[in-house]
C-alpha cells in the first residue's frame, strides 16, 4: 500500500509549516534605456559577411522580495518597449510549454543538504551536539518548504514514484504484493481468517479521518462508529466480518469527500465485484485524496505563508548560522569578487550605500552565467535550480534571436510580409526548442532548426508563387545557421550582451517607466519579459531575506580596505614630512 509520506516535490521537503511575522519587500522597478544614436547592425542589416541570398549568389557568414512580489514586465502598446511593473507573466504563446513552466532535471543532492553543508569552512571546527545539528536541519527543511511555497504560486506536492528498475521500487512492489497475497490467502481459508483484513480496515479508517476537514464533526463521528475497532475485532473473532459491506460504505464516504478529479475512479471501484481489487483501489485512491487535501491546505494557507515568508526565512537562516563555523563563506567570496578597485575609493559612509547596491546587482547578474560545476552561495542555493533554468532559457532565447536575424538577413529580399513570416518562423522554431532544458540540448537541435528554416522559406516562396531557392543557397543558409552554435559568433554575442544589459538595467532601475526592448529582440519580447520577471522576482525575495548580510559583508570590506589605504598613505607621508622639517631647520 502506498503512503503519502512518500510524497515530495522533486527532492524537496516534508510537509511542515511554522511561520513567523510580517516581511518587508523590495520591488524591482525600471527606467527607460537611452536611445541608440548610431546605426545598429541588428536593426539595419549586417555587413558583407552576411549578405542576403538571391538567385545563385551565396555567401556564408564569418562569424546569447517579497515572495508574492511579481516583477514581470507587462506588454506595452508600443511594440518596442515593455513597462516592468507588477505581474509574473506566463508565456501563453505557442512557444511555451503546456503548463507555462519548464521542467528541469534536478540533481541528486537536496537543497537542505547543499544548504547545511555548502563547503568546508576554513575556521576551526565547532563542537555541537547531535540534537543541535538535527534541530538546524529540521529548521532549514521547514525553511525550504516555506520558500518553495512562497516563490512558486504553482507549488504542489506530488506522489513520489521510485524510478523503474530501482531497488526501492522493487522492494516496495514486493512488500505490497506480499501484503495482498497474504490477505487473499487468509480470506480463502475455511473458515476465513481476518487478521490482515482487520489491519487493513484500521488503516482505511485512519486515512478517511485524515482527509476530513475540521468542520466535519458529524462525519468523523460516523466514520469512527461505523469502522469501530472493537466492533470489527468482535466480528473477526466470530467470523462475521462482511468485507463487501464495509467496502461499499468506504466508497460512499470517499465519493462525498473526493475532489471531482477522483469521481470516475470511485465510480469504477463501486462497479468492481472482487473485494480485494476494491480495497486495493481504495488504498491507492485514499493516498491520492490525502495528497489532494494536502495541496488544498497549502493553497488555503499560501497567502499567510507569502505574508510571513521573509521573516520566517530570516529567523531560520539565523538559527542555521549559529550551527556553522562560517555559514557565509561562499556568499562572502561571491560578493567580494564583484568589488572593483574604484569601489574602494568611496570618500564617506554616505556614498557606500550606492556602491554596495551596485556590487550586489553585479553579483546577481553573474548568476545568469553561473557554471554547472560551481557551488552556489549559501544564500542562493534554494533557488539554484530556478537560476540554472533561467540561465539556459536566456541562452536559448539569444540563440533563437540570432537564428531569426541571420535567416531574415539571408532571405529577406525574397520574403513578402517579413513581420508575419518572422512570427510564424519563431512559433515553429519554439516548438522544436521547447523540449530542450539545457544549453547542450538546445545546441543539439540546431540541425533541426536549420532544416525547419529551409522548409519555412520554401513554403513561403511556394505560397507566393516565387522561384525556389537553389541548392547552393540552401546549403549556405544552413551553414550560417549552424555557425551560431559557436558562443563567439558575433551576432549571438551581440544579442547576448544586449539581453544581459537589458536585465541589468531593470535590476538597477528605480522607476516604473516602460523600458526599451534591445534592438533585434523585439520579436522575442514575450520570452524576454518572462525571463526578466521571474529573475527580478527571485532577486527581490532573496534581497528581502539576505540583504542585511550582503550589506554588512560589503560595508565592512569597503571600510576595512579604505582604512588600510589611509594608513598606508600616512606611512608614505611621514618620511616626506620629516625630510621637510629637517630642511627647514637647516
Amino acid at each position: 500500500m502506498g503512503s503519502t509520506e512518500e510524497i515530495t516535490k522533486g527532492h524537496t521537503v516534508k510537509k511542515k509549516m511554522a511561520l513567523g511575522e510580517e516581511e518587508n519587500s523590495n520591488s524591482s522597478k525600471s527606467k527607460p534605456l537611452s536611445g541608440e544614436t548610431t546605426p545598429d547592425p541588428l536593426e539595419h542589416g549586417i555587413d558583407d559577411d552576411l549578405k542576403p541570398l538571391s538567385g545563385t549568389e551565396t555567401k556564408s557568414s564569418g562569424s546569447d522580495t517579497e515572495s508574492e512580489i511579481e516583477t514581470c514586465s507587462k506588454q506595452s502598446d508600443e511594440p518596442q518597449g515593455i513597462p516592468v511593473q507588477g505581474a509574473r507573466a506566463r508565456i501563453n504563446s505557442e512557444s511555451s510549454s503546456e503548463n507555462g513552466k519548464r521542467q528541469r532535471t534536478i540533481s541528486d543532492s537536496s537543497p537542505v543538504q547543499n544548504f547545511l553543508f555548502p563547503g568546508v569552512a576554513a575556521s576551526p571546527p565547532k563542537f555541537m551536539s547531535l540534537e543541535e545539528v538535527m534541530k538546524a536541519a529540521k529548521g532549514v527543511s521547514n525553511m525550504v518548504l516555506a520558500h518553495e511555497i512562497a516563490v512558486d504560486k504553482n507549488f504542489k506536492l506530488e506522489k513520489f514514484d521510485p524510478p523503474d528498475n530501482s531497488i526501492e521500487k522493487q522492494v516496495r512492489d514486493v512488500m505490497h504484493k506480499a501484503f495482498w497475497d497474504h490477505l487473499a490467502q487468509e480470506l480463502a481459508q475455511d473458515p476465513p481468517t481476518y487478521d490482515q483484513a482487520f489491519v487493513l480496515l484500521q488503516e482505511v479508517r485512519d486515512n478517511l479521518l485524515d482527509i476530513t476537514l475540521p468542520q466535519h464533526n458529524k462525519l468523523r463521528q460516523e466514520i469512527s462508529e461505523t469502522l469501530d475497532v472493537d466492533l470489527i475485532k468482535q466480528q473477526t473473532e466470530h467470523g462475521l466480518l462482511d468485507f463487501s459491506q464495509y467496502s461499499q460504505y468506504v466508497l460512499s464516504i470517499m465519493a462525498r469527500l473526493c475532489a471531482p478529479v477522483r469521481d470516475e475512479t470511485v465510480r469504477n471501484l463501486m462497479k468492481e465485484s472482487d473485494v480485494l481489487s476494491v480495497f486495493r483501489g481504495v488504498m491507492e485512491t485514499l493516498d491520492l485524496m490525502r495528497l489532494d487535501m494536502a495541496n488544498f491546505t497549502i493553497q488555503q494557507i499560501r497567502p499567510h505563508i507569502v505574508a510571513q515568508s521573509v521573516t520566517y526565512e530570516k529567523k531560520k537562516f539565523a538559527e542555521y548560522l549559529k550551527t556553522q563555523n562560517d555559514g557565509l563563506e561562499l556568499t562572502r567570496a561571491w560578493l567580494l569578487s564583484h568589488v572593483k578597485p574604484e569601489d574602494l575609493t568611496v570618500p564617506d559612509d554616505l556614498e557606500i550605500r550606492g556602491v554596495v547596491n551596485s556590487v550586489i546587482n553585479r553579483a546577481y547578474m553573474e548568476l545568469l552565467s553561473w557554471p554547472d560545476e560551481k557551488m552556489f552561495p549559501e544564500t542562493v542555493v534554494l533557488d539554484g535550480s530556478r537560476i540554472l533554468e533561467l540561465r539556459d532559457r536566456l541562452s536559448q532565447v539569444c540563440i533563437l534571436g540570432s537564428v531569426l536575424l541571420v535567416t531574415l538577413t539571408a532571405v529577406g529580399p525574397m520574403i513578402t510580409q517579413p513581420d508575419a513570416f518572422k512570427l510564424k518562423l519563431k512559433r515553429n522554431l519554439c516548438i522544436i526548442l521547447d523540449p530542450a532544458l539545457s544549453d547542450s540540448e538546445t545546441l543539439a537541435l540546431m540541425d533541426n532548426l536549420a532544416e525547419q528554416i529551409i522548409k519555412e522559406v520554401e513554403d513561403h516562396l511556394s505560397e507566393n508563387e516565387k522561384p525556389q531557392l537553389p541548392q547552393s543557397a540552401k546549403n549556405a543558409l544552413k551553414a550560417q545557421v549552424l555557425e551560431i552554435k559557436n558562443p563567439e559568433h558575433r551576432i549571438r554575442s551581440l544579442i547576448s550582451k544586449r539581453s544581459v544589459e537589458f536585465i541589468a538595467t531593470l535590476l538597477g532601475s528605480t522607476t516604473t517607466s516602460p523600458v526599451q526592448i534591445p534592438p533585434g529582440l523585439s520579436t522575442l519580447q514575450e520570452e524576454l519579459a518572462h525571463i526578466c520577471g521571474t529573475f527580478l522576482r527571485l532577486v527581490a525575495h532573496n534581497r528581502s531575506v539576505f540583504g542585511e548580510y550582503y550589506v554588512d559583508i560589503l560595508t565592512d570590506h569597503i571600510k576595512t580596505e579604505r582604512q588600510k589605504k589611509q594608513r598606508e598613505e600616512k606611512k608614505e607621508e611621514s618620511p616626506k614630512e620629516n625630510a621637510v622639517a629637517c630642511t627647514s631647520s637647516d
